[in-house]
């Protein structure tokens, strides 16, 4: 039973754009206290990343929100210190759910709803997609989807919409603390474990 969640936020450099983000996050935390999932405890852990601007302030803002300091320049280093400071506050690991995004992104206001849901129904990952937000020309939209399936059981991988529940992430080795491409690493990983229920979802996509 999933008592608690972590959204994790790994930011860079973000205050142009992580007030959208934690508003986002802060009216699925709304979502999920009225759904059937009422009294799951949800805290937000914001990773910064050498940030230098006012993204720490900004962030500040918000409640229910904890600002985890380090200074690697890597994506998957930041997830990774967001995953550590999240389990070493809610133990135990199978009662906890990791939802991973962006702070560039906003998510969807049943995105915790969603996935809280199916970690019920015993999932252990939920991979979303994501869509591009507005300001993209009409041809790189077009060209953007062309290449994207937005349909459930996709074949994509994206760190701004990834779920997984604690105790699989760390038997699985958790994120590795990469530049690029630690989503698909991880994701790979739970795929080649054969035991674990993945869910592929169009349901709940990521504006980014």
């Amino acid at each position: 039973m999933i008592r608690n969640v972590a959204v994790i936020v790994p930011a860079a450099n973000e205050e142009q754009t992580i007030a959208s983000c934690l508003a986002s996050i802060t009216a699925a935390r709304r979502h999920l206290a009225r759904s059937r999932a009422a009294g799951v405890r949800v805290q937000v852990f914001v990773v910064l990343d050498g940030c230098e601007d006012q993204t720490a302030a900004v962030a500040a803002r918000f409640s229910g929100v904890r600002l985890v300091l380090i200074s690697a320049g890597r994506v998957g280093a930041a997830r990774l210190a967001g995953a550590r400071a999240a389990i070493g506050c809610a133990p135990p690991a199978r009662e906890l759910w990791l939802a991973n995004t962006d702070a560039d992104c906003a998510v969807p206001p049943d995105w915790l709803s969603f996935m809280v849901t199916e970690a019920r129904r015993d999932a252990q990952v939920v991979l979303g997609t994501v869509v591009p937000g507005p300001g993209l020309s009409a041809a790189v939209r077009t060209a953007w989807l062309s290449r994207h399936h937005l349909r459930d059981n996709h074949p994509h991988i994206h760190g701004a919409n990834f779920g997984i529940r604690a105790d699989a992430y760390l038997a699985l080795g958790g994120w590795r603390p990469l530049a690029l491409g630690e989503d698909v690493d991880l994701a790979g990983r739970a795929a080649l474990a054969g035991h674990l229920r993945v869910i592929r979802t169009a349901s709940i996509p990521v504006i980014t």
